[in-house]
């Protein structure tokens, strides 16, 4: 059988020791794995060491799960282990993780050699499913490792940040940006059990529910500054039976968190809204996020308020559902025909202005629109991400009407996969005009090809 290999390297500004650390605990596999494999760890015996077995499992293909074993048949404190697959989807697995000390830290070297149980067919199956797919593990990979291992630096002044819905997309790469930066942060989430999986180690979670009042004071105790990025689960995929909506949710929530930070003596607040915010907007979600700016701008609280557009980046659930579709289908459907005008921004530039606004006075009290440099046609931006993914499929269009009546019937499968008001909320354009921001808060903002970058291709250098 033809034997493939993959080759990936990273710098990590964090000591070998810390950095060797965070690598050989086997439950932090899953902090490195994209969400959408489900990782399941299932050992419980997680002391590295040779000889040690790594039983997990993972759902690479319609949910399906799929059995791993792995032997570490090497270990070598500080330098190096490999572990070799015992049973699991491929022929033969063998990935040798290696750790070399370097001027500002460590470079991390992962080299895989592995076999496909399709004889002939190998190579035809490894360049067009799972070449791609281990690209995209691997560029996941990095970008986890970027946000869960940051440098650390120490700010002119450390400040106590608390984010209402850190444990988000947007509102996790924010709380990632503030820890890079030296801050303290708090992260705010009704469900703080794992709250801290896509987070760096140190960042404190406080449970608090903004679909009440209680406790919500309390939690922010010691802050100096409160970001809120909330967003419900299963977003945009509203369900009233949960209280899962943008009302209860952005607008209600926003207000509950606006009235605790002002007893709670909370000199700055920071408020994550939307592009197309307003009180007369045509969509419920944009009334809704007017609600709440209101509630962030009669607080008597100095604040910032982020309009973003499309957010993309790699824990995203929109950009991310399309390449789900390409590597499970030889088509990528779409919910219409891709003609509405797109200026995707990378979340790592939403993280940046946001630390930025906590620390210039020339954020205060001011509303900023963000999107990115370049504007598009939402067809266009599925197609390069495509090509940055390794993928080539055709893009099916289909007319609005009509997948409205198919998401009528599958807003009642389990998980509500697709709701009538969502694919509103997919179809809709997402411009901007940046200028306002540039001129008060110069920037330079990332390319959709150079953010994707950052993601869905493995690391060799740098």
């Amino acid at each position: 059988m033809t034997a493939f290999t993959l080759h990936a390297s990273q710098h990590v500004r964090r000591s070998v020791d810390e950095t060797f650390a965070f690598f050989e605990k086997p439950e932090n596999l899953a902090r490195l794995t994209p969400d959408n494999l489900a990782f399941e760890l299932r050992t419980g015996d997680r002391v590295m060491r040779r000889g040690l077995v790594i039983e997990y499992r993972i759902r690479p293909l319609f949910g399906f799960p799929v059995g791993w074993t792995s032997v570490i048949d090497d270990y070598v404190p500080n330098q190096r282990f490999t572990d070799t697959q015992v049973r699991g989807p491929y022929h033969a697995w063998r990935h040798v993780h290696g750790f070399n000390a370097e001027e500002g830290g460590t470079r991390v070297t992962d080299d895989v050699t592995y076999e496909l149980p399709f004889g002939p067919l190998g190579s035809i199956v490894n360049r067009f499913l799972v070449r791609p797919r281990l690209e995209q593990i691997f560029g996941y990979r990095a970008a986890a490792i970027d946000r869960l291992l940051p440098p650390r630096e120490t700010p002119e002044r450390q400040l106590t940040v608390a984010v209402a819905g850190g444990s988000g997309f947007v509102g996790g790469g924010i709380a990632a940006e503030l820890a890079r930066r030296g801050h303290r942060v708090i992260v705010l989430s009704h469900r703080p059990d794992h709250a801290g999986d896509n987070l760096p180690d140190g960042v404190e979670i406080r449970e608090a529910d903004v679909t009440h009042s209680d406790g919500l004071t309390d939690a922010l105790a010691g802050a100096d500054a409160l970001v809120i990025a909330l967003a419900f689960p299963n977003l945009p995929m509203e369900d009233r039976s949960k209280g899962w909506t943008f009302e209860a949710v952005d607008a209600a929530g926003t207000e509950r968190l606006a009235r605790a930070a002002k007893q709670a003596g909370v000199p700055r607040l920071v408020y994550i809204s939307g592009a197309g915010a307003a009180p007369d907007a045509q969509r419920h979600w944009f009334r809704a996020k007017w609600r709440a700016e209101e509630a962030i701008r009669g607080s008597g609280i100095d604040y910032t308020i982020v309009r973003p557009t499309w957010v993309f980046g790699p824990r995203d659930v929109a950009l991310n559902r399309f390449l789900g579709f390409a590597r499970s289908l030889p088509f990528v459907p779409m919910t219409n025909f891709g003609e509405q005008r797109m200026a995707p921004v990378f979340v790592g530039d939403v993280a940046r202005l946001v630390a930025d606004a906590l620390v210039d006075d020339a954020a205060r009290n001011q509303v900023f629109e963000i999107g990115g440099p370049e504007t598009m046609a939402m067809r266009d931006v599925i197609a390069r991400t495509l090509r940055v993914a390794g993928l080539r499929r055709p893009l099916i269009p289909a007319p609005p009407a009509l997948v409205k009546i198919a998401a009528a019937v599958m807003q009642f499968l389990p998980g509500r996969p697709l709701t009538p008001p969502a694919v509103d909320f997919i179809n809709q354009p997402a411009e901007t005009d940046t200028r306002p921001l540039l001129d008060r808060m110069p920037r330079r903002l990332t390319t959709l090809e150079e953010g994707l970058r950052t993601y869905l291709v493995p690391r060799s250098s740098g």
